[in-house]
Order: C-alpha cells, then sequence, then structure tokens
C-alpha cells in the first residue's frame, strides 16, 4: 500500500476518499448498501420490535419472523437449504437496543468507510460473505461438538439459541478495512480492545467473542488476497506489450 493510506481510513459519509464533498447523486451511489441496510434494521426494528436473545420465546409477530429468519445451528444438519438461506435473512434482525446501536454506529463510522474504498457490489459480498464463512465454520464445531460430547454447554448452549443481526459481517469489514489503513495493526488493536471490553465487563458470550475475531481475520486474508491479486492484474496489463491490430 502506498504511503498515503491515512493511519485511520475513515471518511464523512458524504465525501469520496479524496474528502471531496458529493453531490447527492454521487452519495446515493457511493454508499448504496450501508443506506440498504441501514434503512432496512432501522424500519424492522421500528415496526416489528426485536428479536430474542433466548429466542425459544418467539411470541410477538417480530419474534416470530426474527426466529424463522434466524441463524440456527442445528438447521445445517436438519435443514441446510433454510440455513443457507438465513445467511441473508438473519442480519436485517436484531436481539435489543444496544445489538442494534452498535451496529448502526460502527455501519456510520466504518462500514460506509470501507464501502467509499471498495465499491457497494464489493462491500455487499464481504459482509454477506463472512456471515456464511462464520455460520458454516461455527455451524460445523457446534454440531460436532454437541454430537460428541453432549453435556458440554460450550456446544449444546449456541445449538439451543438462534443467531442474528448484522455484527458478524460488519467484524468482517473491519478486518478488510485495515489493509486501507498506513499502520495495518491499528484497526486490529482497537477490535482486540473492544473485544476484551466486550467479554469481561459487557458480559458477552465467549463463542461470539470467538466469532467476531474469527469473522474479522476472514475479511483480513480475503480482501488482503483480493487486493493483492488486482494489484498483479494490473501490474501485468500494465507491462504487457501492445501489439498492431490486423
Amino acid at each position: 500500500m502506498s504511503q498515503e493510506e491515512p493511519i485511520l481510513p475513515l471518511y464523512l459519509p458524504w465525501t469520496d476518499t479524496t474528502r471531496k464533498v458529493l453531490s447527492v447523486r454521487d452519495f446515493l451511489r457511493s454508499r448504496s448498501f450501508s443506506l440498504v441496510y441501514l434503512s432496512g434494521i432501522i424500519t424492522i426494528w421500528a415496526t416489528l420490535g426485536f428479536g430474542h436473545w433466548g429466542s425459544l420465546r418467539c411470541e410477538t409477530l417480530g419474534e416470530q419472523l426474527a426466529c424463522s429468519s434466524a441463524i440456527w445451528p442445528n438447521k445445517l444438519i436438519d435443514a441446510p437449504l433454510e440455513y443457507l438461506l438465513s445467511f441473508f435473512t438473519s442480519p436485517w434482525f436484531h436481539n435489543d437496543y444496544p445489538h442494534i446501536k452498535f451496529v448502526i454506529i460502527s455501519f456510520v463510522i466504518f462500514t460506509q468507510s470501507f464501502e467509499a474504498k471498495a465499491g457497494s457490489k464489493s462491500t455487499a459480498i464481504l459482509f454477506f460473505g463472512t456471515i456464511a464463512f462464520s455460520s458454516i465454520f461455527a455451524g460445523i464445531i457446534f454440531n460436532t461438538g454437541a454430537h460428541y460430547w453432549p453435556d458440554n454447554e460450550t456446544f449444546t448452549h449456541p445449538m439451543s439459541r438462534s443467531w442474528m443481526g448484522g455484527s458478524i459481517g460488519l467484524m468482517g469489514i473491519l478486518g478488510a478495512l485495515s489493509h486501507h489503513s498506513r499502520w495495518k495493526w491499528l484497526i486490529p488493536a482497537i477490535l482486540l480492545s473492544f473485544e476484551y471490553w466486550n467479554r469481561e465487563y459487557n458480559g458477552i458470550s465467549e463463542y461470539i467473542t470467538w466469532g467476531h475475531l474469527s469473522s474479522a481475520l476472514f475479511g483480513f486474508i480475503v480482501w488482503g488476497f483480493y487486493l493483492k491479486r488486482n494489484t498483479s492484474i494490473s501490474t501485468i496489463e500494465k507491462h504487457k506489450p501492445i501489439t498492431p491490430e490486423g
């Protein structure tokens, strides 16, 4: 990466990566994924409410829709097609106000900044791709552990509940965003500090912490590979000899 990369690659939502103020049309085009996602989750929250952390209680309409849309680890074996579809439906529902507040604030700061650099299509692919990877990876671990150690709550508890929200996809974006910082260690350091606080002082479960960290690592690796591949292709094209036509 060039030395001109900023230390923190964050941009105001209404500017481009050169800090130039965008027209309304360019703003809508450059942040289309973030705008669609934020509008969607806020509308669902305002009209249907939240899901439920325990998720065996699906009483209200919002909880029922969240339960049916969420990721259930047992469906990896029992209903694999539903499991695959839940990668795209679960991020639109959240469990409570702190959950959705964290996602909204992080999208406004980090995801739209990454979208300004990477484009809306790549951002959406990385977001849902991270959810797919983490869900398959975790589903295999939970199902295998529950099968061989049925009395171990490390595996049985996550098997008994659903998973929803945009934090896993967001973590993939944060991992990828590290490549656009002059100090590649800075965003991972911020992320590790946040996860330490989230675990020790906010009481988040250990498997959620590992899910967040593995998702960030996935985003870092995949996006780094993508950038390296594009750089190689650009170099080849630049040095490709020009042959006369005809």
